[in-house]
């Protein structure tokens, strides 16, 4: 049987992984942190052991997201990527957004305007 979902979807995380983590889903439809050249599903929206079931807001939905950045400083209106690890950052190949906040150090967590299309 198929499911459908409206807005944010929930799925087995199949590692650890924090909020706010861009992901990508696997063969077991459960989540990873999405890689660098990938276009992420989402984005988590709260913290999950490995087996636990985690919120994702899909990538395309509605809104804007927030994301972890690896790399600052990120101002508003800067262009944004898929990087590693579930992060996001000023360099890359995948363009998923445009900055909405400004941050100063790595690890802070930023809003985006998502792009439409990856």
């Amino acid at each position: 049987m198929s499911t459908q979902f409206n807005g944010s979807g929930s799925f087995a995380a199949n590692s650890a992984v924090s909020a706010f983590r861009a992901v990508a889903i696997s063969t077991n439809r459960g989540v990873d942190l999405n890689a660098a050249a990938t276009a992420p599903i989402g984005f988590t929206q709260q913290d999950a052991a490995a087996g636990d079931y985690v919120a994702v807001k899909f990538f395309a939905g509605p809104g804007t997201q927030k994301c972890v950045v690896t790399a600052a400083p990120i101002t508003v209106g800067d262009a944004v990527y898929s990087h590693a690890n579930g992060h996001i950052s000023t360099t890359g190949t995948i363009t998923v957004g445009r900055s909405l906040t400004t941050a100063s150090a790595s690890g802070s967590v930023i809003e985006f305007e998502p792009s439409r299309s990856v």
